[in-house]
Order: C-alpha cells, then structure tokens, then sequence
C-alpha cells in the first residue's frame, strides 16, 4: 500500500544513526547486517527488513552492538517507526474503496509490528477500509507462515480458498501459498522484481489498482 523505499530507507537510516551514535563505521556495519546499502540507500538481496520480522532485525543489531539488549534495540527500533514517510503507492484510496464498498473483506498481514499497522493506516486515514490488522507479533507468526492468512479466514469466517494474498514479496506470496489461499497476487511497488515473482504468484500487475478488474 505504501512505497516500500520511501518508507523503510528512511526507517533504515534513523535507526543505524540513533545505534551508532555518530560512529560511520558501526552504522555501515549494522545496516549490512540487516540487508541495507547506506550509500545506494537500497536493500540487498535477502535483506531482513524486506523479509524478516522486527524481532529478526533487531536482533541482527543486536550482534553488533555492545551493551545493548534485544529489548532496548526493540524499543528504538519501534520508536523510530513513528512520522516515517507514508507515500501511498498509485490509486490506494480509490482501490480500497471499491474493493470495500463491493462488499469484500479487507485485512492486512504484515511482518511489521501490529501498533505500527495501525498507526499507519490511522495517518493515512484507511484504517476504516480493513477488517481485520495484524502484524509479526500479533501471535500467529510472520510471512511466510501461513498463520496471519489463517487468522483472517477465522475472523471473517471466509474459507482460505476465498482468499486473495496480495503482496510486494517473496514472503508474502509464500505465505498465501502456504495457506492455501484461492490467489496470490503480486505488485512491483516494494523490493520484488517481475521476475522474483512470476514463478510463485499467479498473477504479478504493477501495482494494486489492477485489482478492481481482477477481483470484481
């Protein structure tokens, strides 16, 4: 729903700087060790703040830090979520709507944390199109796990074979076939290539405003 680069570089950059407290070196090294390029500002292949949980990540800081614990690291990292850039991808509000308003249920699975999700949502004034939010620790697990998926189908009391994954990666795409999800459905707007997932997704389109036609 939102550009991942805009979002999560930025992120990338608060939280190496807050850690390394001036130090270039350490910074360089933390965001290697989550899968970020500082220079490039782009995320490398198998990054963990593509594919991870935050706890994931947090604890890849963790490794190279000194004197801090999971917790702390856990903390900044949550902290620093708050006033990210949201640019919303193409045609968000106007797809949710439709999708909405025709009467399906929408929900979100996301490997970030479930108070972050809402927050989100709440700044881009969408939260009310969405049935059901949950992220890594809202106790069914992270992508590629199928639980987040499964707790929507409980929720909704939809069968997961009703269910369309949409996502901008691997992970999410992985999760919906783990599921058994009736579609899964790929967009160019994260870090994902066509080509990264044509042989996972059914469908791939460049972002999610083809869903309109798709689904109804």
């Amino acid at each position: 729903m939102f550009d991942f680069h805009a979002v999560w570089s930025v992120w990338c950059e608060r939280v190496t700087t807050e850690l390394s407290a001036g130090d270039e070196e350490l910074a360089n090294r933390l965001a290697n060790a989550i899968g970020y390029n500082r220079k490039s500002k782009t995320f490398v292949s198998g990054s963990l703040v593509v594919s991870a949980g935050a706890d994931d990540v947090a604890d890849a800081l963790v490794k190279v830090l000194s004197g801090y614990s999971s917790s702390k690291v856990m903390n900044v990292c949550n902290r620093l979520t708050v006033g990210l850039p949201l640019v919303p991808v193409k045609g968000l509000e106007n797809t949710l709507s439709k999708l909405k308003n025709s009467g399906l249920k929408l929900g979100v699975a996301t490997n970030d944390s479930q108070t972050s999700a809402h927050e989100q949502l709440a700044e881009s004034d969408i939260a009310r199109y969405f049935d059901f939010v949950c992220g890594y620790d809202s106790g069914y697990g992270g992508n590629p796990n199928p639980g987040m998926l499964l707790a929507f189908s409980e929720v909704t009391d939809l069968r997961v074979s009703e269910i369309a994954m949409v996502g901008d990666s691997l992970h999410d795409i992985d999760a919906g076939t783990a599921a058994g999800a009736g579609l899964t459905v790929g967009v160019l707007t994260g870090p994902a290539s066509e080509a990264d997932l044509a042989d996972h997704a059914d469908v791939v389109m460049p972002d999610i405003r083809g869903l309109t036609d798709l689904l109804l």
